[in-house]
C-alpha cells in the first residue's frame, strides 16, 4: 500500500511517516522500477506501536531502541511510568501555583516577577506530604484566615476614630493596603481588595476585633473538594495534637513519668473543642 493508504490506516500523518523513516524507526520495502515505498500490514502494526508509545510520551530514542530490541518493552513501560509520576508532581506543583496566583488577581503591573520566579527556580521539597499536604495546608490555613480574623488592639475600641485608628495599626503593622469605605462602630472596609465587615468582641481587660470577608465564598483554594476536606480536619486536629505532644513532653521531663497525661489529654480536648467551635463542625 502507498503512503496515503498507511497514514488512513495507522492514524499517523504522511509527514511523520516520513519521519520516522528518517530516524530509522520504519524501513518500508520499495517498489522495483518506480522505487515507491510499499507498506506491508507488519509496517502498519509498527506504525501503530509508535504512535502508542508517542501518546505515552516515550522518546523516539527509546521507542528506536524497543524496536530494535536493545531495550525490554517492559522496563521502558516502567521508567515511563516513573518519570511520568514525577512530571505528574511537577505539574500538581506549577497547578497550585497558577491557583495562589489567580486568588491574588495580580495585573501585569503589580506581579512581582522577580520573587515568582525565585520560588519557582528553587529545588523541589522531596516526599509526598512536603511537597504537596504542607503546601496544601498552607494554602487552607491562608484562605481561611482572609475569610474570617481577628485581633486584639492596643486600646479599648469605644469610639469609630479608635476603631479605625485600630484597623489602620494593624493593616500598617501586617504591610496591608487598608480602604475605608464606612466609618462606625460596625466598620467595612478592604485590606488588600478583599472587603470585610468588623465588629467589636468586648472582653474583661482587652476588646476584640473581628473580621469577616463580605464574600468568603470568593476566596477559594482553589484545592479539589476532597483534599480540602481532609485538610480542614487536619487544621482542628493538628493544634490539638501539638497542645497534647507538648504537655506531655513538658511533665515527662519534668517528673520522669505520664503523670501529665491527663492535663495533656485535657488541654488537647480543649484545644479540640475551641478549634471545632470555630469551625463551625
Amino acid at each position: 500500500m502507498n503512503i496515503k493508504q498507511a497514514s488512513k490506516q495507522s492514524g499517523v500523518s504522511a509527514p511523520n511517516i516520513r519521519f520516522y523513516e528518517k530516524e530509522g524507526l520504519l524501513n518500508p520495502a520499495r517498489l522495483p522500477g518506480n522505487d515507491y515505498r510499499d507498506y506491508t500490514e507488519q509496517d502498519i502494526r509498527t506504525l501503530r506501536f509508535i504512535r502508542m508509545l508517542r501518546m505515552l510520551d516515550v522518546p523516539l530514542p527509546v521507542i528506536r531502541s524497543v524496536l530494535a530490541g536493545d531495550a525490554s518493552l517492559g522496563s521502558v513501560l516502567r521508567e515511563q511510568k516513573t518519570a511520568l509520576e514525577q512530571r505528574a508532581k511537577q505539574l500538581e506543583g506549577a497547578a497550585r501555583f497558577c491557583a495562589e496566583l489567580a486568588r491574588q488577581d495580580p495585573s501585569v503591573a503589580s506581579l512581582d516577577v522577580d520573587a515568582c520566579l525565585t520560588r519557582m527556580e528553587k529545588p523541589a521539597v522531596q516526599g509526598a506530604f512536603c511537597s504537596g499536604w504542607l503546601q496544601d495546608y498552607r494554602t487552607l490555613a491562608q484562605v481561611q484566615h482572609q475569610r474570617h480574623f481577628s485581633f486584639i488592639p492596643e486600646g479599648s475600641i469605644n469610639t469609630p476614630q479608635e476603631f479605625t485608628a485600630a484597623l489602620q495599626t494593624y493593616a500598617k503593622a501586617n504591610g496591608m493596603q487598608l480602604s475605608l469605605t464606612k466609618e462606625g462602630m460596625y466598620p467595612e472596609f478592604s485590606l488588600d481588595g478583599i472587603s470585610y465587615k468588623a465588629y467589636r468582641n468586648p472582653g474583661k481587660y482587652r476588646d476584640e476585633i473581628c473580621c469577616d470577608a463580605v464574600h468568603p465564598e470568593q476566596l477559594n483554594t482553589g484545592l479539589p473538594s476532597r483534599r480540602e476536606r481532609q485538610l480542614q480536619v487536619l487544621l482542628i486536629l493538628l493544634p490539638a495534637a501539638c497542645t497534647f505532644a507538648a504537655i506531655l513532653a513538658a511533665g515527662w521531663v519534668a517528673t520522669g513519668g505520664a503523670d501529665w497525661l491527663w492535663l495533656a489529654a485535657l488541654a488537647a480536648a480543649g484545644v479540640l473543642l475551641g478549634r471545632g467551635f470555630e469551625h463551625r463542625l
